[in-house]
């Protein structure tokens, strides 16, 4: 729900790019709405034995059926390739998915979620789905609906 603001004479304050929805700075904005999701979904995380969303990012990319290089999957999600690195040598400690060698390079490896890896990224997607939702109950399914479609176009226009 948007604060009672009086849309007809707006008053900058000092902190208005902060508390105001009108006038709030909109990297600020997305910044915050980033964490709040972001934290949630951490948390979930955590609960079924994974570091951070991005395990479940890596896990899920790993686990849909397209053989990708791990630099593919880095290009993929936006991840430094060492970054990347640490988190799959974790995820394979953790037996949730394994690196098998690329038939066309015997150099490259791709990684593949496990069964266990599976199971525990499904888990940790129902969890999070869960959470999104309560933190968005206030949101009707059309505003969810325009809020994932401008979201998708920004972080797309590149």
């Amino acid at each position: 729900m948007l604060p009672n603001v009086d849309l007809e004479t707006p008053t900058l304050k000092p902190c208005s790019i902060m508390d105001n929805p009108f006038t709030s700075d909109l990297t600020w904005l997305m910044h915050r709405a980033v964490q709040v999701l972001t934290n949630d979904f951490d948390a979930v995380c955590a609960e079924v034995g994974l570091k951070d969303m991005r395990d479940t990012l890596v896990l899920a990319v790993c686990g849909d059926g397209i053989d990708r290089t791990q630099i593919e999957i880095a290009e993929t999600l936006g991840l430094d390739k060492t970054t990347l690195m640490s988190i799959l040598d974790r995820l394979e400690k953790q037996e949730f998915l394994v690196r098998n060698t690329d038939p066309r390079n015997r150099r490259v490896r791709i990684p593949c979620t496990t069964p266990a890896g599976q199971s525990v990224l499904d888990e940790a997607l129902s969890r999070r789905d869960e959470r999104v939702s309560n933190t968005l109950s206030d949101f009707n399914e059309d505003e969810i609906g325009a809020l994932r479609t401008q979201l998708w176009r920004i972080a797309t226009a590149r």
